[in-house]
């Protein structure tokens, strides 16, 4: 073993950095390092101190108190500027140089630990090695008396970014010279990808503002470097291996990359994967969308994700930018910094530009538009003077010789003509500006036209865009063409909006149809469904079938609004209002069939409403050229028929051909997790129920499913977490709370059970298994009295419904006997 190895396996990191700065005995706390000054005085016997004038002034100690009692120190700590998770940034003077330097020194609760010593350590040599006018510049890494590490930095005089936008008096005020401290961080950004880091906690308060017009981007402690595909750094190497690739002695131990899962950095301005702590797919571009994220605050005074930090962490891991895209199609910002912020902050890595070199190429080429377009506007404004003083000299003989009296008889006729011209000139310009809007939001109407339900970020946009045609038409004149034009927009828009509202409604009833199975939950549904159409101008109750037919079968919405009666139709053969048997559904399915003819949706719902499909007629549809072009709930449908026939593959078949026609579809993934889980293939539903929730992330039903499906596999903690984090997105919804004071039970913690379950009766007081379950665990614990009383309450609430299907009544027959047979008691006593 060479010397070296032996100090990496003996004292590690600090063993290292004694050997190589030495050891530093019986110096000060607050005095770090030897003076260079001071052992050269001790020789020469005269001092040398050039203290400049100061920058401005400051609460440094002057020339004449700036020597320590110990004049063997080097550095004289000064104040406190920050103080950090890692490190304490001192203010401080170099006694040699005489200058002001910012230290950051590692917190001592962090001494003994490895990685961060090592994390600190990689902090200092990255800056150190990157060179470049946007970063500050590292002077020297030493270590303390207390072996704890240092590094002493440029001291920046200034703000941060952060407080600079804080103390704006609005969103537009100062744009221009934000947008240039912009272009600044994306160029420093730039640099460094080529130097193969990555930042990983960019935000505006890493990025320090001079006094002087210095942009610098601080805290490199979440740095991490961008491994080369295919190539390992050797430590050994020379900068001949590469050299763009900044080289940090690694110790040989496992981990010590950053931990796979962590989360590093601020939620605000992270991207997903980072959130997700998913740190092998970080690279450039997750840089880019901090970028993006700075951007958007820029323009709208927010970060992307806002709220407090555990909200905001939840909705980087999931993407949600809806408030995000909102707030910059309403920042009233010219379109190509809307679209660079929106690029930037897409959810998925490969959408995004892909470093910052990209970025910082867009926003010069911006800048310099906006330059260039200001210097045309100049020199047209410097032209018309030109030619508007040549026009009055050309006038002012004819004006002379007109005469007084002529002028007195034209003056009042020169004010109409005036005001008529400019009138026409204000109309001009407002009709071109509303023209631009109108092109903007009409491509964006087609498109979003186009999405599916799922996809919200288009019908955001295209909202506020037509916010803002209304707002043009209704503040300023048009010329007669651009307001017939705004105004047929305005009926279209208000029209497809109208119908992607009805979508959504009924997305959002069929989903939470779907995923809660409870008498109460069926009521609602079935109540807010038949006020959903009725709101649309179809009464489901008074309308003759054949009108409802008709209506449904001449909207845009077709299929959409069939999907919706049919799950309407569902719940009220659940609810028992059809009669038990399915035959009895016969007089609604004609009316589907009416309402929405397509031939291979109306092939698969005759299917469905059979008592038993036919498998020789299921087989040809899912092997039909119209499987890949058919709705998501069409093939949902097709798929389930197969289940109830037994054919489990084919079952399968369908559904996974489905996914991959409409992978992001809710209910399609939700569909496949529910057959499996009715199939009692719980591992399969689970990981089908993740993918489900990849979607929608908040849907308290689906992580109550997957905690159920946990359950049943034996994992009864898991099952514990995500009924517990469907109580945190649906904290309303009392059969949850039951479910989790099941399995606390069933895991020996009866009082936890009993909390759950009291929280249900609170919000649902008529609950018949909240009143059964409490009662059951105040049986255990030997409560027999108030047991009773909630089983008989549970049985009298539960066997009024035709859809209770517990022992109620044996479970009040054992209480009751357990209660006889106490010992003392009167065994003929009537409870």
């Amino acid at each position: 073993m060479s010397d070296n190895e032996h100090g990496r396996e003996e004292g590690g990191l600090d063993a290292g950095l004694l050997a190589g700065f030495g050891p530093m005995v019986g110096v000060a706390e607050e005095q770090i390092g030897l003076g260079v000054l001071a052992e050269l005085e001790s020789r020469i016997g005269s001092e040398t101190r050039v203290v400049l004038r100061e920058e401005e002034p400051s609460d440094a100690i002057g020339p004449d108190a700036a020597a320590p009692t110990d004049t063997a120190a080097r550095y004289q700590a000064i104040g406190e500027i920050a103080r950090g998770g890692m490190g304490v940034i001192i203010r401080s003077r170099d006694i040699d140089l005489g200058r002001e330097v910012a230290m950051k020194v590692l917190q001592p609760r962090h001494s003994h630990n490895r990685a961060m010593v090592r994390r600190f350590v990689e902090e200092a040599q990255i800056a150190g090695q990157l060179q470049h006018p946007g970063i500050l510049q590292v002077y020297e890494l030493g270590l303390r008396p207390d072996k704890r590490p240092y590094f002493t930095m440029k001291l920046i005089k200034g703000r941060t970014l952060a407080e600079l936008l804080g103390d704006r008096g609005s969103l537009e005020h100062d744009r221009r010279r934000f947008l240039g401290i912009f272009e600044r961080i994306c160029q420093t950004m730039a640099y460094t990808h080529t130097r193969g880091v990555l930042h990983r906690d960019l935000k505006p308060a890493n990025v320090m503002v001079g006094n002087f017009g210095e942009v610098q981007i601080v805290d490199w402690g979440l740095a991490k470097l961008i491994p080369r595909p295919g190539v390992e750094t050797d430590p050994s190497d020379g900068d001949s291996a590469c050299e763009t690739i900044i080289r940090i002695p690694d110790d040989g131990h496992p981990g010590s990359d950053s931990m796979v899962g962590s989360i590093l950095g601020t939620p605000a301005y992270m991207p997903p994967e980072q959130a997700r702590g998913e740190v092998n797919k970080l690279d450039e571009r997750s840089d880019v969308f901090a970028l993006g994220a700075i951007l958007c605050e820029i323009l709208t005074g927010l970060p992307p994700f806002s709220g407090d930090a555990a909200e905001a962490l939840e909705d980087a891991k999931d993407g949600h930018l809806d408030d995000a895209w909102s707030r910059l199609d309403a920042c009233n910002a010219d379109r190509e910094l809307i679209e660079l912020a929106r690029a930037c902050l897409a959810p998925r890595r490969r959408d995004r530009p892909a470093d910052g070199k990209a970025v910082a190429d867009r926003i010069s080429a911006y800048l310099a538009s906006v330059e260039e377009r200001a210097r045309a506007s100049e020199l047209a404004a410097v032209e018309a003077k030109a030619r508007a003083a040549e026009e009055r000299r050309a006038r002012r003989l004819t004006i002379a010789l007109a005469g007084s009296i002529l002028l007195a008889v034209l003056a009042g006729g020169t004010g109409i003509v005036v005001n008529q011209n400019n009138r026409l000139t204000r109309i001009a310009a407002a009709s071109e500006e509303a023209n631009a809007r109108l092109n903007e939001a009409m491509q964006l109407l087609a498109a979003a036209k186009e999405t599916p339900v799922s996809e919200q970020y288009p019908w955001m946009a295209l909202r506020a865009a037509g916010a803002q045609v209304a707002a043009l038409q209704g503040a300023v004149e048009l010329d007669q063409e651009t307001s017939d034009r705004a105004s047929a927009f305005l009926d279209e828009f208000s029209q497809a909006d109208r119908d992607r509202r009805m979508i959504e409604r009924i997305e959002d009833l069929v989903i939470a149809g779907a995923t809660h199975e409870d008498e109460d939950s069926w009521n609602t549904m079935e109540q807010q469904m038949r006020q959903a159409f009725l709101d649309y101008g179809i009464d489901l109750v008074e309308l003759p079938r054949e009108e409802i037919a008709a209506r449904i079968r001449d909207s845009d919405l077709a299929p959409q609004l069939a999907d919706g009666l049919e799950l309407w139709i569902a719940t009220l053969g659940q609810l028992g209002r059809l009669g038990d048997d399915i035959e009895a559904m016969q007089p609604w399915a004609e009316v589907l069939y009416a309402a929405d003819p397509d031939p291979y949706r109306t092939a698969v719902r005759r299917q469905v409403y059979q008592r038993q499909p036919d498998l020789a007629a299921l087989h040809p549809l899912a092997h039909s050229a119209d499987f890949e072009t058919a709705l998501p709930r069409t093939l949902a449908w097709l798929g389930s028929c197969f289940m109830r026939v037994g054919d489990t593959e084919g079952m399968d078949d369908v559904f996974r051909r489905a996914l991959l026609v409409h992978p992001t579809d809710f209910m399609l993934n939700f569909d496949y997790a529910y057959q499996l889980d009715a199939a009692g293939r719980w591992e399969e539903a689970i990981r089908m129920y993740h993918r489900t929730l990849a979607i929608r992330p908040k849907n308290g039903g689906i992580w109550r499913r997957l905690g159920m499906a946990l359950q049943r596999t034996g994992d009864a903690e898991g099952s514990i977490d995500a009924l517990s984090q469907s109580i945190r997105y649906q904290p309303d919804y009392a059969p949850t709370h039951v479910d989790l004071g099941l399995i606390r039970a069933e895991l020996g913690d009866v009082d936890g059970a009993i909390a759950a379950y009291r929280a249900a009766l609170d919000m649902a007081p008529d609950l018949p298994l909240g009143h059964c379950a409490l009662g059951l665990a105040l049986q255990s614990k030997g409560m027999l009295f108030e047991a009773l009383a909630e089983l008989e309450r549970g049985h009298e609430l539960g066997s009024a419904s035709p859809m209770w299907q517990h022992p109620s009544g044996q479970w009040v027959v054992e209480c009751r006997r357990l209660l006889a047979t106490r010992e003392g008691f009167p065994a003929g006593r009537r409870w």
